[in-house]
């Protein structure tokens, strides 16, 4: 009992950190109602490769967090089964007394095509500012040491801002990188120019924000690319140890209506037919 009490106070204190962002502006009211991206329904769907001493891969299995993390990598040329050949961002509608982040959109990440679990946690979106915590899932862990995909408005060329956040020991990994207690990230965002990306869904137009995290590790980075119809489009990480993580939309759909989660586990079907 003692065992497991410890476990729940290390938890909460590793999200306790992981949400900071001092000048992240967070609406009280209409938290999902006022968002024209990630509005309740909507279903964002990313094709993602991951980077390592010049070899591409995938995910052959990914799942946990902090110390009870555990995945495999898989070059493409692979013949086994693949766990994670895509990624899901739903926006399901939820009480405010069940939200994953008070006063913030709910959003959950599904892995495809096992979907074994509905990972939530939390957006912002409103007139100053759109921001998305990104999956953290196993090898995911790895995203809580970069920027997080954040932009401020209004939308100019040349606009840059700074923020910082603390995350606990137990997002770390010899991988990605490892320290003791936390690890004040100092993060710095700018939009360098406006681009049209060629996509799956067309010819899209994008801001393009280079970010960075300075640490006592080292220096990651993130460059995102966000459409106001879409949100963001394309991130690409350059994580330490020359590790690359990049992740692209690849489908969206709207005013989809959820299945329980009861039903999502049995039938391993998120949208109603």
């Amino acid at each position: 009992m003692h065992l497991k009490l410890t476990l729940l106070c290390l938890l909460v204190y590793q999200f306790a950190l992981a949400q900071q962002y001092d000048s992240l502006v967070i609406e009280e009211e209409n938290i999902d109602t006022n968002n024209t991206i990630y509005k309740t329904g909507s279903v964002f769907v990313y094709d993602y490769e991951i980077i390592f001493n010049d070899e591409t891969y995938k995910l052959k299995k990914n799942k946990g967090m902090f110390g009870g993390v555990e995945f495999e990598l898989a070059t493409l040329d692979t013949d086994s089964i693949i766990e994670v050949e895509k990624i899901h961002l739903i926006v399901r509608p939820v009480l405010d007394a069940e939200r994953s982040n008070d006063n913030q959109t709910q959003i959950s990440y599904l892995q495809d095509p096992i979907y074994a679990s509905l990972s939530s946690t939390g957006a912002v979106e409103n007139e100053a500012n759109v921001w998305i915590h990104p999956i953290r899932k196993g090898f995911f862990n790895s995203l809580e040491t970069a920027p997080f995909p954040f932009v401020k408005k209004p939308l100019a060329v040349g606009s840059e801002w700074h923020d910082q956040m603390l995350i606990g020991q137990g997002w770390g990994s010899d991988m990605w990188g490892k320290w003791d207690d936390q690890l004040l990230l100092n993060y710095h965002y700018q939009i360098t120019a406006l681009k049209t990306l060629e996509t799956d869904l067309g010819k899209i137009d994008c801001y393009v924000i280079v970010s960075t995290a300075k640490s006592d590790i080292g220096t990651t980075k993130m460059t995102s690319y966000y459409s106001e119809k879409y949100g963001f489009v394309r991130l690409e990480y350059e994580l330490l140890n020359e590790l690359n993580v990049n992740m692209w939309l690849i489908d969206y759909k709207s005013d989809q209506e959820f299945n329980d989660v009861r039903t999502f586990f049995v039938t391993k079907a998120y949208i109603k037919q």
